[in-house]
């Protein structure tokens, strides 16, 4: 299809800033429908330097808007929507810059983790950013869920230095439950990242009722079992800082009378977990 030049600086002005597109995923029958930002420009809800909480080093953190996930627990519920009157547009020049002014502390082991919500529905802009980042020398971390698996979501992971994928629970029908969606995708960029060798910290929230069921924990390991990409296994208890959050928003807490993990649950689900593998790291 041919453009005018008129109707090309109107084309070019949405793909860059506002532009979106529906992409369906089949499943068994029935559609589900998500947002996959097409334009140049990333949304992005937060910026957070000197981050040393979840990757290694220094970094900054760019917590992208959008997720299809709906996670129970989530501490970030301002992320999920796709729009959010508060987040931010910023190109790959804002990017680069903003990674430019914190190299200086990256000397050990830094760099730029893309978060979210979930980062790789924004694939199609962020790739020729990472593109750039990976030219000038920064180590690149991307957090994601796994579930997007396009093209360019697949060229982002590829190019990346190391992955940060949470595979919240091996059951698919709790899984579904738990997040709204099914694991297979996630499972297939697990697969994608063991083809492709690419090192990846696996992580799983341990949240009580929910995750903590003793032959889940068996058959998450079994299955970890078979990982040689994984280099660790990180247990992350739950919390409940979801929730004040969630009011702002006037969102219901699902899991309002659920307990908070206790380092008990953590060292119960490390013990059975410690069967299948010696790469287990817990944040107690």
């Amino acid at each position: 299809m041919s453009w005018s030049p008129p109707f090309q600086e109107v084309r070019r002005f949405f793909l860059d800033k506002y532009s979106l597109w529906y992409q369906y995923s089949i499943k068994k029958g029935r559609k589900i429908r998500f947002f996959i930002f097409i334009g140049r420009m990333l949304r992005v809800n937060t910026v957070e330097t000197f981050a040393t909480q979840d990757w290694p080093g220094i970094r900054v953190a760019i917590f992208l808007q959008g997720c299809m996930f709906k996670c129970l627990y989530c501490h970030n519920p301002d992320t999920i929507p796709m729009e959010n009157e508060e987040a931010k547009r910023m190109n790959e020049e804002q990017i680069l810059d903003l990674a430019e002014r914190n190299r200086p502390y990256f000397a050990n082991g830094g760099g730029i983790t893309f978060s979210g919500g979930e980062p790789l529905l924004q694939a199609t802009a962020l790739l020729p950013i990472v593109k750039r980042l990976k030219a000038e020398g920064y180590h690149i971390c991307i957090d994601t869920n796994g579930f997007v698996r396009t093209p360019e979501a697949l060229e982002v992971i590829a190019l990346s230095d190391l992955i940060l994928p949470d595979l919240k629970q091996i059951n698919p029908k709790k899984h579904l439950l738990l997040v709204w969606q099914e694991n297979t995708n996630t499972l297939a960029t697990l697969e994608y990242l063991e083809k492709i060798q690419k090192p990846y910290w696996l992580r799983y929230v341990l949240v009580p009722g929910l995750t903590d069921d003793e032959e889940d924990l068996h058959q998450y390991g079994k299955y970890v079992q078979t990982l040689k990409s994984m280099q660790r296994l990180e247990i992350l208890p739950y919390h409940n800082l979801g929730k004040e959050k969630r009011k702002k928003l006037s969102w219901e807490y699902p899991l309002e009378w659920t307990p908070a993990a206790t380092a008990q649950d953590v060292h119960r689900a490390l013990d059975i977990l410690k069967n299948y593998t010696d790469k287990i790291y817990s944040r107690l």
